[in-house]
């Protein structure tokens, strides 16, 4: 077991490597960088432990649910997903030894370190995903037998909802339409688990490896990152058009960007469904999930998510090989490019290039 700490001077690389790893979704960054830089001045460092050995502890998911793009206007005030925790342990009498992140991405790497700087309890380096996904069943947890339910649902008016489904489609269902009610976003406790299961399902070393990515990004050093993921730069162009709306919880649409430089004559489109799933230029499909599609501005190499996407911008496309988790066979049912709608074969992005 190894113990470490994340400090205000950290949040900017953490946010920064976070939302690369979201490909686009898991919330905006910068609101849930600013939460977690106000909790940091109060409590100085959070406590995170890399591959805990205690295998009976209990470990419990803290994350936001909705459409990335409400969050915009309708800013929390950083004490709903600790209600949340706090009802689940009550309701399920539980103590919760330990907080995971649900997905690698924007807020939803933030929010369970603003939970855990409320409540004192430590983080663990982890999370259900290694990116970030728009629905509650597509984590590692569910692909590899842990349940979502029982699961605590709360909005910041202090509504709760407990919902215990039958199986993940069925909570991802319950708890959308609940999350709509409410608002379009919400806070959520869910996937309790023993460490022995989470150590065995969990993509693990995210937050370390946001961290390490989003000190790289802000050095300007995009070689580095890209030579660490083998990643590949995909396309360079200007934004120009961007159709987006909120359906059902979700924040879907789609960008098309005009090649430059050696892409001039080409363009490409990107679907979203709160994270980018699909990359295609002149018919031919470059990545589709669960691989990453990363847009970054081309002048500062940050990140740019998909509730920030606008027409005009000048951006970097990347396409990064997703976790070995995340390419199963069992894995590909929850998140290949069929379980979105697309009548099309997951072919891994370092098959494709």
């Amino acid at each position: 077991m190894e113990t470490y700490y994340i400090r205000i001077n950290d949040v900017d690389n953490l946010t920064t490597g976070a939302s690369f790893l979201g490909s686009g979704g898991g919330g905006d960054p910068y609101i849930g960088g600013l939460m977690l830089k106000r909790e940091l001045k109060s409590k100085g460092e959070l406590e995170i432990i890399r591959r805990p050995k205690s295998n009976k502890a209990f470990v419990l998911g803290s994350a936001m649910m909705g459409a990335p793009i409400v969050m915009i206007e309708k800013i929390p005030s950083s004490s709903e997903a600790k209600k949340a925790l706090e009802i689940y342990s009550y309701v399920m009498n539980k103590l919760i030894d330990y907080i995971t992140p649900l997905e690698i991405g924007g807020v939803n790497s933030t929010i369970p370190l603003i939970t855990s700087a409320k409540t004192g309890i430590p983080i663990v380096d982890g999370d259900g995903m290694g990116r970030a996904f728009p629905e509650l069943q597509m984590t590692t947890f569910y692909f590899y037998g842990v349940s979502p339910s029982p699961m605590v649902i709360f909005d910041e008016r202090g509504n709760t909802s407990v919902i215990q489904g039958i199986d993940g489609y069925w909570t991802e269902k319950i708890a959308r339409i609940i999350t709509v009610r409410f608002g379009g976003s919400a806070y959520i406790a869910l996937y309790g688990m023993n460490m022995e299961d989470y150590l065995k399902n969990a993509v693990l070393d995210t937050l370390t490896l946001a961290l390490e990515i989003g000190e790289l990004l802000n050095d300007k050093k995009l070689d580095q990152v890209l030579d660490k993921l083998k990643a590949e730069i995909l396309f360079k162009g200007k934004v120009i058009d961007v159709y987006r709306k909120v359906e059902k919880g979700f924040s879907k649409g789609y960008v098309v960007i005009e090649g430059i430089e050696s892409y001039y004559n080409k363009t490409l489109q990107i679907d979203f469904q709160n994270e980018f799933l699909i990359a295609r230029t002149n018919n031919e499909i470059l990545v589709t999930v669960p691989d990453l599609i990363v847009v970054l501005d081309l002048f500062n190499q940050k990140p740019i998510t998909t509730d920030r996407l606008k027409y005009g911008q000048k951006v970097i496309v990347i396409g990064v090989p997703a976790n070995e988790k995340l390419r199963t066979e069992e894995a590909l049912k929850y998140i290949g490019p069929k379980a979105f709608g697309y009548n099309i074969e997951y072919i891994p992005i370092d098959k494709r290039l």
